[in-house]
This record gives C-alpha cells, sequence and structure tokens, in this order.
C-alpha cells in the first residue's frame, strides 16, 4: 500500500506528538505540565540573581531554581505541575555574606555570617493558581535590609580608634520570609573618612521589631608608636528604642535607611530615618 504524501505528513505529526510526551489535545491535560511566566521587567538590575522555591498546597517542593539578571528584560518560563495553590518564594541578591542551609522544604534559611555586613537582600512572595495551560507571576522585590550609616565626630582614626558591634535579634530567615530566632553580630567597619568625621557603615536585614538592636560602641586612644591605649568610652546605644519611640516601621514593605551621628564633644547622638529626625545625650567624653 502506497500513502499518500498528505497522509505521511498527517502521521509525521502525530507520531510527533507522541514523542513529545503524550500531551495531546486528546488526553486528560491534568498530567501535563503548566507554563509560569515569570515578569522581572521592573527588577532592578543590580539585585544580581534569584533563588526560587515553589510548594503545592500540602507542603512540598515542587521546583526550584536559579534565574540570572540576564533573564530580566524577557519572560522567563519554566513548566510546573498543576495544582490549585502554588507558594512561590523567592529570594534576590545571596551573596558571599549568606549562608544557604538548604533542606528542600519550608525548613530551608537563609543566614547571616557571623560578623560580616549582611548582604543587600530582597524577597519576593505570592501564591499562584497553576491548574490551566499557563500562568503568570509579576516579581516586585521588597528589600528586607536597611543601610545603616555611622559618623562618629571628632579625630577618630587618628588619634582615636573606633571599633563598633550592631547586634540584632534575628540572623536571619526562612525561605517563607520568617525570622530566625537566633543573635546576629555586625561589626561595623569604616566606609569613608572626612576632615572631622569616620563614617562607618554596616548592612542590619528586618527584624521582628526594634526592641533587641543595640550598637556597642569602644573609642581607645592611639599611641605614637601606633598602639591602642585606653579604652575611653565603651557605651551601648539602645538604637532600636530610639527607632521604635520615632516610628521606625519594620514591617514596611521595604526597609528605610538609618543614618546615626555620634559627637561626643557635646555629648550627642543623632538618629535619622526617612523623614523624620532625633537627637539623645550620650553620658561619656574623650
Amino acid at each position: 500500500m502506497y500513502l499518500s504524501l498528505k497522509q505521511i505528513l498527517i502521521y509525521s505529526v502525530v507520531l510527533g506528538l507522541i514523542l513529545l510526551g503524550g500531551c495531546t489535545v486528546f488526553e486528560d491535560r491534568d498530567g501535563c505540565p503548566n507554563y509560569l511566566q515569570i515578569d522581572l521587567q521592573e527588577v532592578d538590575k543590580n539585585i544580581k540573581e534569584w533563588q526560587m522555591w515553589l510548594f503545592n498546597e500540602e507542603g512540598t517542593l515542587i521546583l526550584k531554581d536559579t534565574i540570572y539578571r540576564r533573564s530580566y528584560s524577557a519572560p522567563y518560563i519554566v513548566q510546573v505541575p498543576r495544582f490549585d495553590s502554588v507558594k512561590c518564594l523567592l529570594w534576590g541578591n545571596m551573596r558571599s555574606a549568606t549562608n544557604l542551609m538548604e533542606n528542600y522544604s519550608y525548613t530551608t534559611y537563609l543566614e547571616k555570617l557571623e560578623d560580616v555586613s549582611a548582604d543587600s537582600l530582597y524577597f519576593f512572595t505570592e501564591t499562584i493558581n497553576t491548574k490551566g495551560e499557563n500562568s503568570y507571576m509579576k516579581v516586585l522585590p521588597e528589600k528586607e535590609f536597611a543601610t545603616v550609616d555611622i559618623y562618629v565626630k571628632g579625630w577618630v582614626g587618628t588619634d582615636y580608634e573606633a571599633d563598633m558591634v550592631l547586634e540584632c535579634a534575628s540572623s536571619g530567615f526562612y525561605v517563607s520570609g520568617e525570622l530566625l530566632n537566633s543573635k546576629s553580630f555586625t561589626d561595623v567597619k569604616i566606609h569613608d573618612m572626612g576632615t572631622y568625621y569616620t563614617h562607618f557603615r554596616c548592612r542590619m536585614w528586618r527584624q521582628q521589631d526594634t526592641e533587641n538592636i543595640v550598637l556597642k560602641l569602644f573609642i581607645r586612644d592611639l599611641q605614637p608608636d601606633g598602639t591602642l591605649g585606653n579604652i575611653l568610652v565603651d557605651n551601648e546605644i539602645p538604637i532600636g528604642e530610639y527607632l521604635f519611640e520615632n516610628g521606625y516601621d519594620m514591617y514596611s514593605p521595604s526597609l528605610a535607611d538609618i543614618s546615626m551621628e555620634v559627637d561626643y564633644s557635646y555629648n550627642r547622638f543623632m538618629i535619622r530615618a526617612d523623614d523624620w529626625e532625633a537627637t539623645y545625650k550620650i553620658l561619656a567624653e574623650i
């Protein structure tokens, strides 16, 4: 029996569909994947990459992926199993200061390494339905960190040396966004120096509240030979209390940065965030 050209073409198409995995118009579509389109066009390209976890309604991990910034300009498409409810969790900008403990479940967590400044971390979450042929999700990042700038007035860096440690109640997050119940310590490093001030900087991740945020400040005099002398200042500044008193919003979708000024010439401590500024007395002199 000889086949016509038309019959050969039809058989070729049918065979191709079978070889592609059996998801044809003649079959039950529930076993076929959903095509999830992820829109990252409004994501700042300073966010270098995203780690993505997708869980079904039973809390089972159904997809884990990494999205790099080269994919931001065009829709990023992944195949997802079909479920009524899929929890999508994305964390952006995990770099060398973040330790990822991967448990392939909601117990996966991100923790800031000891002493170092936190990474500039971003978070996004959304719940979607993937029962149909296609689904869509637009990523709008939330800033999970505050840049903390501290200006110490005076001759710190020439006549004196300052050491600072920022202490917080939580050191990281579960992938779901819940906070870890473990303390975080950050050595605050010199960022730059002016004529009459030394500028320190670090990054702090979102906390449950401001209650337990403390800045520990030590200042010593420098001897002519470069060695350290006596401890002149040993202060714990309750910056969390000051943030709370002035309405700092730890639950804001994106955290506001914080600026502080320490001036022992006038026993003055100033703190700023967003549109407010407050001044407090500090009981120590150099």
